[in-house]
């Protein structure tokens, strides 16, 4: 079994299923929520594709860093198959899914002390927007 799909579950355990959720992963396009990656995988394997296993999935996905959480839709989680290591955020296309990694627009010192007496110690920031492609297809609005 490649490697890649290995990891894709860090030590966790590597069923049938899960690696045929794992694959599917590889075959979407941008960004996708728990319900797109569930139907591509039932249209490959349709005993693989319960939704609450996907679920389970890409939870187990995301602790072991093989996919990334990078925004929301109509209040469902996006994900990602991201890739880059350093720190970073994403711009989210609302047309069409794609992403495109960004560097990180807060400044470290706002990011890690205020004169309020907070102490940041994490932060999320995604963008969205239309991506050249939609643009186009959508006459330049």
């Amino acid at each position: 079994m490649d490697d890649t799909i290995r990891s894709a579950y860090g030590k966790g355990r590597l069923t049938k299923p899960r690696a045929t959720i794992a694959v599917a992963t590889s075959t979407m396009r941008g960004a996708f929520t728990v319900e797109d990656l569930a139907d591509r995988v039932r249209e490959g394997d349709p005993s693989a594709g319960a939704t609450a296993t996907v679920y389970r999935a890409v939870t187990a996905m995301e602790s072991a860093g093989f996919l990334e959480r990078v925004g929301t839709r109509a209040g469902s989680a996006l994900y990602a198959r991201c890739g880059a290591h350093s720190h970073h955020h994403h711009i989210v296309c609302d047309g069409c899914g794609r992403i495109a990694h960004t560097e990180c627009p807060i400044e470290t010192k706002v990011a890690t002390e205020r004169a309020d007496g907070f102490v940041i110690t994490r932060h999320e920031v995604t963008l969205y927007g239309i991506c050249p492609a939609c643009a186009e297809k959508d006459g330049g609005s």
